[in-house]
């Protein structure tokens, strides 16, 4: 070989090197400068390498991370939910900008719930019922025309009220067991209008115990056929106890409220009148001739409506004298009735057997009619004659005072307790 080939072949040697040396160093620019061409050169860093030492100041374009465990408790709670991340697109990189890092979502710190505390016991007090409203009602002889109407009043007498407002006799009103109805008697549908003119029939109004008003709704319960007097109520307020004389002598009565079930309970040749129905609604108290003078008897209700009659009625008093109006004591352990035994008209109470009648009233100088109970049974409701005239008066049965709350010139006659 020549020297001239010697030559070439340097000259070729020092250009190939120089192209290396070129090539070297524009890697070199483009790996300091350009991250993508890195990354395309050495991939993903996920690990340190000896390579990856090489150069310290490379920035990796994900940022390696271990994920923090989560801490363990022992506490009941609900974490909040981790919103779903959205993955969003990479811009394409461009020369001199940095791709932008993705977001990486923080960590949760789940939010722990107190324990509840479950709330106090709270022990839930009824409130105390307010005392129901307490009416006498009473026959009075105040009409327009001298006839008798009916009023009611409260036990203090402080007002009295007309309720019937009738050109006839209305009489011997009685309350039904919820206070709500009063049955009374009246002549209106007689020509004259009078007790003792004509027959008498049942009928029925309403009332409010709130108000006090009353006297509408008026209903006529009993048919024509006889003379229908002194009602007294079931204690279920279902059926009305009665006298009639509708048999041709007096006998002792039941209709329904509706005016159905007429049925004779007594079917006696004796005149029996003035029934009172017991509170335990099984026996009927009435007075009866049939001894040979009036006295209180007692009867089952279950076998008069079964057609036995009174057969089995016992007497109560048993007295040479008149014994008549009985009333049953709110318990049913009593029965107050008026009586002649002591030469006037007085009150006596007695057992519901009839034993030990004691006189309540012991009013030798004047007379008393019927008398009924207060719902609680500590006091009575009568009608007197002691001014002169007939008032009604309310008498303590335990310290035995006397108050008259009518004070009218009228006469004021039988009067019962509204429940």
């Amino acid at each position: 070989m020549t020297r001239r080939y010697w030559i070439i072949i340097l000259v070729l040697v020092l250009l190939l090197l120089c192209c290396i040396l070129a090539a070297a160093g524009t890697a070199f620019w483009l790996v300091r400068n350009v991250p993508g061409a890195a990354r395309l050169v050495y991939g993903d860093p996920v690990s340190p390498t000896p390579e990856s030492m090489l150069w310290p100041t490379f920035t990796p374009l994900v940022p390696t991370s271990s994920p923090t465990p989560e801490p363990t408790s022992t506490v009941t709670f609900t974490p909040t939910p981790m919103p779903s991340a959205t993955a969003l697109p990479s811009p394409a990189p461009t020369d001199g900008e940095a791709s932008p890092m993705p977001t990486v979502p923080p960590s949760v710190t789940p939010t722990l719930e107190p324990t509840a505390t479950p709330p106090p016991t709270t022990t839930v007090v009824p409130p105390t019922p307010r005392p129901k409203p307490q009416w006498i009602v009473f026959e009075t002889e105040r009409g327009e025309r001298g006839d008798y109407e009916i009023f009611v009043m409260p036990p203090n007498g402080s007002s009295h009220k007309n309720l019937t407002h009738s050109w006839a006799d209305d009489l011997a009103p009685v309350w039904s067991p919820d206070g709500r109805r009063i049955a009374f008697v009246s002549f209106r549908d007689t020509l004259a209008g009078k007790w003792g003119l004509g027959d008498g029939s049942l009928y029925l109004m309403d009332f409010d115990p709130g108000s006090g008003d009353g006297g509408g709704n008026v209903v006529r319960l009993t048919p024509d056929g006889g003379s229908d007097a002194w009602p007294t109520w079931s204690p279920d307020g279902q059926r009305l106890g009665f006298a009639s004389d509708r048999s041709g002598n007096w006998d002792i009565w039941v209709i329904n409220v509706d005016g159905s079930g007429l049925v004779n309970l007594t079917n006696s040749p004796d005149d029996e009148q003035y029934p009172a129905w017991s509170p335990d609604g099984r026996q009927l108290a009435f007075t009866s001739g049939r001894s040979g003078n009036s006295d209180v008897w007692l009867m089952s209700v279950d076998e008069g409506l079964q057609g036995a009659g009174s057969t089995n009625a016992v007497n109560l008093t048993q007295s040479p004298r008149k014994d008549r109006y009985a009333m049953w004591s709110p318990d049913g352990t009593k029965i107050a009735f008026n009586t002649n035994r002591d030469g006037n008209q007085e009150i006596y109470v007695m057992n519901a057997d009839g034993s030990d009648p004691i006189n309540v009233t012991n009013a030798p100088d004047s007379a008393e009619g019927l008398a009924d109970w207060s719902p609680t049974g500590r006091r009575l409701a009568l009608y007197s004659d002691r001014p002169g005239n007939k008032d009604v008066f309310v008498i303590d049965l335990g310290g035995g005072d006397w108050t008259n709350i009518t004070n009218h010139r009228a006469n004021d006659e039988f009067c019962t307790w509204s429940p």
